[in-house]
């Protein structure tokens, strides 16, 4: 038999993943009593790039200089487009309370005087994103400088090859020397967090930086797979530079992603200490609306918890996170069965083309809201006063393709959590 317990909260957040992370981190900033309901180890997947627009139009395939321009021409092409719901303005305001609050969890953010960086990638490949980790910074102008650059791999480390990288970028006229380091004792594969856990050992980076000397006359920048330490990493790059006399950098690679679990720790140890009640792995079975509030049942393996909450964010995700159910020939909403923007027929979700220039229509499905994110009835009217949702469970965003991912996440939660506080309190957060 499961235990059960009940709590009240102003606020209730379904979703774990980055856009219900930040409306966690807004919501708390206001002093609302907030309870957030999922499972935060998709964040172990991502990037840990912060991208607003890279790619606009898409059908360019061109890397923006400045989302400003792109943005202004997304709302003109497209005013369904949760960018068009919001200003530019807002978009850095988001991003800034957001960079603001992880720094208060130690892990630093830079942006680029609203400019795209081009983020050297583990294939070869220069990937736009507006706000990234401090430490992949000194990596970000090898495309347009020409300092010498030497790359290094780990015997064992799987999806990361420096030759790979080499062998792309040397195409574009970079020049680049590449060096594999075997660890001793480590004989088959390397796990990324054991070698986060080696970066924070400084017998080891003494190691590193003797392997590293070598080169020290036939080059200016050392770039690393992104595993330079899990909870102290900027201070790790700093001490390979003063070791090695050398500007060092991280290059982010495929999942699992250090960056990403970083981002995970950072949230869950600020959100902590701002009193957020987080109820791990928790699944929402059923839900009323009764006396202006919302009664939601969340439970787990052992628990049933009821919440009573005045609001309800929205940031399920699409299809991974069980946001979006697709059936046979009908695209569904998981916790309210809200409706749900899609093609007309099941054949019309994707291009017989993979690389159809114009995108799938399946990618564009989704929950549309009105201007303050709430989702929308058939009737085009909001289906709850004080039900949002935020991130990619929305409609008309390929963010994909956008390169627009964490900009939607981001100011739509901060716009969500702004607009319940300023409903319930009275208060303007503008002001």
């Amino acid at each position: 038999m499961k235990d059960k317990q009940t709590i009240s909260c102003d606020l209730l957040i379904i979703g774990a993943g980055f856009a219900g992370m930040v409306a966690a981190a807004r919501a708390s900033s206001l002093g609302l009593k907030t309870v957030q309901v999922g499972n935060s180890s998709t964040l172990f997947l991502v990037s840990g790039l912060f991208d607003l627009l890279g790619v606009y139009p898409i059908t360019s395939g061109q890397s923006l200089h400045s989302p400003a321009t792109g943005l202004e021409r997304l709302r003109i092409d497209n005013s369904r487009h949760p960018y068009s719901k919001t200003g530019y303005i807002k978009i850095l305001e988001s991003l800034n309370f957001l960079k603001f609050f992880l720094a208060a969890a130690g892990l630093d953010y830079q942006s680029n005087n609203n400019e795209n960086y081009l983020v050297l990638t583990a294939a070869g490949t220069f990937k736009p994103s507006f706000m990234v980790p401090k430490t992949f910074i000194k990596g970000c102008g090898i495309k347009q400088g020409s300092k010498r650059l030497l790359l290094i791999d780990f015997n064992g480390l799987r999806e990361f090859s420096a030759k790979q990288i080499a062998n792309v970028i040397q195409d574009a006229g970079s020049d680049v020397s590449v060096l594999t380091i075997e660890i001793p004792a480590v004989s088959s594969t390397l796990n990324p967090i054991q070698l986060a856990n080696l970066f924070e050992d400084i017998q080891f980076l003494k190691f590193l930086s003797k392997k590293i000397s070598p080169f020290s006359k036939k080059t200016d920048l050392v770039g690393f797979p992104a595993v330079c330490g899990l909870n102290k990493s900027l201070e790790t790059i700093g001490k390979l530079e003063e070791m090695t006399g050398l500007d060092c950098f991280e290059i982010p690679g495929m999942p699992p992603s250090l960056p990403g679990l970083r981002l995970k720790n950072a949230f869950e140890k600020q959100l902590s200490q701002n009193n957020v009640i987080f109820l791990n792995n928790s699944k929402i079975e059923s839900h009323e609306f009764k006396n202006h509030q919302f009664i939601l049942n969340a439970a787990t393996q052992n628990m049933n918890t009821q919440i009573t909450t005045k609001g309800v964010i929205l940031a399920s995700g699409r299809f991974p996170g069980c946001g979006l159910h697709a059936k046979r020939e009908l695209i569904t909403e998981t916790v309210f069965n809200l409706p749900v923007f899609q093609p007309e027929t099941r054949n019309k979700w994707y291009h017989l083309n993979f690389f159809n220039p114009e995108g799938h229509a399946i990618n564009q499905a989704g929950l549309e809201t009105d201007d303050a994110f709430r989702p929308v009835a058939q009737n085009n009217a909001p289906a709850f006063k004080t039900l949002y949702a935020v991130g990619s469970i929305l409609a008309h965003n390929d963010w994909v393709r956008l390169k627009s991912g964490s900009g939607v996440s981001c100011v739509t939660a901060y716009s969500a959590v702004n607009d319940f506080y300023n409903s319930v309190s009275g208060r303007d957060t503008n002001v």
